[in-house]
């Protein structure tokens, strides 16, 4: 493809899974994930360190906030998975998960005379994990609802088990 240019880039049913600044076929509403402030969405990246990640995430849940939402596509997937998991073994956390895909859409224009226009398109999967400390608000008979684990099953951590409190991460 080195005689060609990419022109435009166009990310269909992606919205909330890709930075603000990219063009998306679709216009996002004002309030993003049904009311969840925005400040509460971690976008989880092929380059993102899960440690920064759940650091991130318990800092959110210490502040005061009840609900913490994961979001990653493609291969950032089972970094957002694993994320989950520690962070639902450090503290009881109610979990939704839900998956969809997006359309990428990349057009590219030749550099030299006589070729033809290229139009790539390709499917993505996304993960959204909406992670919960009360079931509040949360559909537990929605299928992709995950109950917080036992008490046994918790590991020691920044989670105080003794005061029910949660310690802010260094």
């Amino acid at each position: 493809m080195e005689k060609y240019r990419l022109v435009e880039e166009k990310f269909i049913g992606a919205q909330g899974f890709i930075d603000d600044n990219k063009d998306t076929d679709i216009v996002r509403p004002k309030e993003l994930s049904g009311g969840l402030d925005a400040q509460c969405i971690i976008r989880i990246t092929q380059q993102a360190k899960p440690r920064s990640c759940i650091t991130t995430a318990m800092n959110m849940l210490a502040s005061g906030n009840k609900k913490v939402e994961l979001k990653a596509m493609g291969k950032a997937i089972n970094k957002a998975v694993t994320i989950a998991e520690i962070l639902k073994r450090k503290m009881p956390l109610h979990q939704i998960t839900t998956l969809s895909s997006c359309e990428i859409v990349n057009v590219y224009e030749p550099l030299e005379e006589g070729l033809d226009t290229v139009v790539n398109q390709h499917y993505v999967s996304c993960l959204t994990i909406f992670l919960s400390t009360d079931s509040s608000g949360m559909d537990i008979h929605n299928i992709g609802y995950q109950p917080p684990l036992s008490l046994s099953e918790m590991q020691p951590g920044d989670h105080n088990a003794n005061t029910g409190k949660l310690v802010a991460a260094s």
